[in-house]
């Protein structure tokens, strides 16, 4: 993994099932949640990052679900190196989506990793997705609910964000339940791989 200084580095995740690991082992002064969804996200993280202006880095840890279009392997790592937030009811003509500017992030993605392009709508996809809905689509790898709300708020403070993604299932109708059978371990995997480089 990339390495980064532990005193100007925030490291986070969506919920504390994603960073409890980390925390128990007291080696990163700067960890905190920021909360489900990009809203929530954004709206911690910019207060947070108002209050702790040493911060010069973001890691993100989370989860995330594969496209199957993409041909990510549940159970595998990926770092995305690129984000939108991209509404499927939108790509269906059931609704209208706000433009968003800009409508993508650059990340500093971990090249040790599957680099990939993530989608973060506001809402979980829970249709059947075995093909692109449009052609706008076609680029994207994985789903995650916050990562657009973090960069979007990064990005007005300088910060360059880091992501890394345990997949733990298939966008679609099975999506939530193959997540809340998966996320725990794959998580906790996710961080004691972090946490090695740490190790003395």
């Amino acid at each position: 993994m990339l390495p980064f200084n532990p005193n100007q580095t925030l490291v986070t995740g969506a919920f504390e099932g994603e960073v409890g690991i980390l925390r128990s082992s007291g080696k990163f002064p700067y960890l905190k949640v920021m909360g489900i969804g990009n809203l929530e996200a954004a709206v911690n993280l910019s207060e947070y990052l108002f209050h702790n202006i040493q911060i010069q880095q973001i890691v993100f840890l989370g989860s995330c679900g594969a496209y199957e279009w993409s041909g990510i392997s549940i159970n595998s790592v990926v770092s995305p190196n690129l984000v939108y937030t991209k509404e499927l009811s939108h790509a269906l003509n059931l609704s209208k989506q706000i433009p968003e500017s800009p409508d993508s992030f650059i990340l500093r993605s971990d090249k040790n990793f599957s680099e990939v392009n993530c989608n973060a709508p506001t809402t979980i996809s829970l249709a059947e997705l075995k093909n692109p809905p449009e052609e706008s689509w076609k680029s994207l790898d994985v789903e995650n609910l916050e990562l657009f709300g973090i960069s979007k708020v990064a990005a007005k403070f300088s910060i360059p964000v880091t992501a890394y993604f345990a997949v733990t299932n298939l966008v679609g109708p099975n999506g939530s339940v193959d997540w809340a059978k998966n996320w725990k371990n794959l998580s906790h995997d996710l961080q004691n791989q972090f946490l090695q480089q740490f190790s003395t």
